[in-house]
C-alpha cells in the first residue's frame, strides 16, 4: 500500500478543490476593487452624501470572510491529510500506537521515536511548522463565537505565534503594537493554503524515506 501516493493525491485534489471554491468569491473582491460590473461605484456628490464608506463595503467583506472560510476549510482537509498519513503509517507496521504526549502530532513524534527510531526533530520542516498547522485548525475548528464565523487564536497558539501564519495581517499589526496579549484572528489565505501543503507533504516525503520496509 503506498501511503505517500495516497497522500499526494488527496493533496492534489484539495489544491484543485479549493481554486475552484474560492475563485468566486475571490473575483467578486476584485469586480468590486476594480469597478466592475455589477459594482460600479455610484457617482459621489459631496452636496448629499451621508455615508463615506467605500463602496460595495459590505459585498467585499462578505467575499472576503467567505474566501477564508474556504481557507479554513482546507486547512482542515490538509491535517486530516496528514494525520491519515501518520495513522497509516503505524497500521501497516503493526505496532499500536501507545504513547502518551498532550496531543496527537506529540503521541505519534514519541512512538515513532520509540518503535522505529525516527526523531521528527531531523526531518526537512520545523517540528514547530507542524504543530502551527495543527493549532490552526484546532482553532478554525473550535475557537471563536459559536454564532458567528469568527475564530481567534487560543492561548497556546497566540503565545507561540503571535505573528503567525494563520493570523490577519491586521491583528498581527496591533499584537506588535500593542504591550497586551492579542489573539489574532485566524485568516487563511491563498498562500497560506500553499504553504501548509508544502508542510505536510515535504515532511511526509520524508518520513516516506524513513520507513521501514
Amino acid at each position: 500500500m503506498d501511503i505517500l501516493a495516497g497522500l499526494k493525491d488527496k493533496l492534489r485534489f484539495i489544491e484543485r478543490h479549493y481554486t475552484t471554491a474560492s475563485n468566486p468569491f475571490r473575483e467578486t473582491k476584485r469586480k468590486i476593487e476594480d469597478g466592475e460590473a455589477p459594482f460600479e461605484p455610484p457617482p459621489f456628490d459631496p452636496d448629499t452624501a451621508t455615508d463615506f464608506d467605500p463602496p460595495f463595503l459590505e459585498e467585499w467583506q462578505e467575499a472576503d470572510e467567505s474566501l477564508n472560510i474556504e481557507g479554513q476549510a482546507a486547512l482542515k482537509l490538509v491535517h486530516s491529510a496528514f494525520h491519515d498519513y501518520l495513522l497509516w503509517f503505524v497500521k501497516l507496521r503493526g505496532v499500536e500506537l501507545t504513547a502518551k504526549g498532550k496531543n496527537w502530532l506529540e503521541r505519534y513524534k514519541k512512538h515513532f521515536h520509540d518503535v522505529y527510531g525516527i526523531d521528527f526533530e531531523q526531518g526537512p520542516v520545523p517540528l514547530d511548522d507542524l504543530e502551527e498547522v495543527n493549532l490552526a485548525r484546532n482553532d478554525a475548528e473550535h475557537s471563536g463565537d459559536p454564532f458567528g464565523m469568527t475564530r481567534r487564536q487560543s492561548g497556546e497558539h497566540q503565545l507561540r505565534f503571535p505573528a503567525g501564519l494563520f493570523v490577519d495581517e491586521i491583528d498581527k499589526q496591533v499584537a506588535q503594537s500593542s504591550k497586551d496579549a492579542w489573539p489574532g484572528r485566524i485568516n487563511v489565505t491563498d498562500d497560506a493554503v500553499k504553504e501548509a501543503i508544502r508542510r505536510v507533504e515535504t515532511f511526509c516525503e520524508w518520513l516516506d524515506s524513513q520507513r521501514p520496509y
